[in-house]
């Protein structure tokens, strides 16, 4: 419903005209706050719900207004990049981690290579099943493991990030130092281990697989 969505846009500040993207999957994916919330009755509007959720983002969001508008990316980026934040790191220690891995690869004009990003794109389940090469290899825009996606990030949020998600991210634009971290993996325990080179990353792999520390499909 544009009309619905270009009013949200009028009322709240942080929702920009890419939302209306027709290829977004769900138009206000990562703009309603992850929460718990009261409700006066069952009979309670969609349209409530979500008025409710927005109101929470507000608050989040208007904290770091100035920050965002002084970084050069769009809310819209923010949410986007936090919400694959979200998804890929299982602690919130690593999330600050995986933010500048991300940024990283960004500034280099390489691409994401984010997995859950092609999990997204294709409805696949995470606990599922292992991803398969032409899904990994299939353009879509919300598949950074694709082509023609170097340098971007998917075309809308892929989750409702948390608050960590989304303080990791604008912290990191505002003290964002370049290095040559560019890889990165968690074994099954959610440990983070980043590297440099692919070689590196490769290697973190199999000696993960070896102590039994991979996560394996059931």
């Amino acid at each position: 419903d544009k009309k619905y969505l270009t009013s949200l846009s009028q009322k709240y500040w942080f929702i920009g005209n890419e939302v209306l993207n027709d290829q977004i999957y769900y138009s206000l994916e990562g703009y309603l706050f992850p929460d718990t919330y009261q409700l006066d009755n069952k009979n309670v509007s969609v349209e409530k719900i979500f008025e409710m959720m927005l109101d929470r983002m507000n608050v989040v969001l208007t904290k770091y207004k100035a920050q965002i508008q002084n970084s050069g990316l769009s809310v819209h980026s923010v949410l986007t990049l936090a919400s694959i934040v979200e998804l890929e790191s299982s602690n919130v220690a690593d999330r600050s981690g995986v933010a500048g891995v991300f940024f990283n690869r960004l500034t280099k004009g390489m691409s994401l290579g984010s997995d859950v990003t092609t999990y997204y794109a294709f409805g696949v389940k995470m606990s599922e099943r292992d991803l398969k090469q032409k899904e990994l290899q299939t353009y879509n825009p919300y598949n950074t493991r694709g082509p023609n996606m170097n340098g971007k990030l998917p075309v809308g949020p892929i989750c409702m990030p948390s608050k960590t998600s989304i303080a990791a991210v604008i912290d990191l634009i505002k003290n964002y130092t370049p290095s040559d971290e560019l890889f990165f993996v968690s074994d099954k325990n959610g440990k983070l281990y980043t590297t440099k080179t692919n070689a590196e990353h490769l290697a973190i792999i199999k000696k993960l697989k070896e102590q039994g520390l991979w996560f394996v499909y059931q």
